[in-house]
């Protein structure tokens, strides 16, 4: 197990905690290890490329671990009523449709490597900006930078969407059936 998939492991294992500290509005330490969380994000792909020593686990793990980090995120602080349902629901939604593409066509023997478009990481860096904004100003009187928040990654979220979908329909259509 290498230093990669070994932070994206770290990232999974944290997740419970985080939500753990949500549900008891513990938000100041839930920050912290969200932080913390975005941080090993980051160090993952950049210890992956810096060393060479990308993985075909890694290329599976990194996305997963970041789905759970964010979708269980964003489920505990919309539960919570920090974050509007509607972009929660937004977020999985898409998780759940990119998700289902790619197994998909892994069942039909389309061979398509994982791997994020620089629109999935605005994506990825998006969610994880809102999260902390939301976090660090908690209760915020500034609604008007909320909502700029919530509905810049929701935009974002949605066109991510699209291209992803777009990306399975032409692996589906051009590429060979093994």
């Amino acid at each position: 197990m290498n230093l990669p998939n070994l932070l994206s492991l770290f990232r999974l294992f944290i997740t419970v905690f985080f939500i753990l500290l949500i549900m008891q509005d513990r938000y100041r330490i839930a920050l912290a290890l969200f932080i913390l969380q975005g941080i090993s994000d980051l160090l993952d792909g950049f210890f992956a490329r810096r060393m060479g020593i990308k993985t075909a686990l890694g290329a599976y793990l990194d996305p997963l671990a970041d789905k759970v980090m964010l979708a269980s995120s964003y489920l505990v602080l919309s539960f919570k009523s920090l974050v509007p349902f509607w972009l929660m629901t937004t977020i999985i939604t898409r998780d759940i449709v990119v998700s289902l593409g790619f197994f998909l066509l892994h069942r039909l023997s389309i061979r398509v490597a994982p791997s994020p478009s620089y629109l999935g990481k605005a994506t990825t860096a998006a969610q994880i900006a809102t999260v902390i904004y939301v976090l660090w100003f908690l209760h915020s009187p500034y609604e008007m930078v909320e909502m700029v928040f919530f509905y810049a990654t929701a935009i974002l979220t949605g066109l991510s969407g699209i291209q992803y979908i777009f990306l399975g329909y032409n692996a589906l259509f051009r590429k060979e059936i093994v």
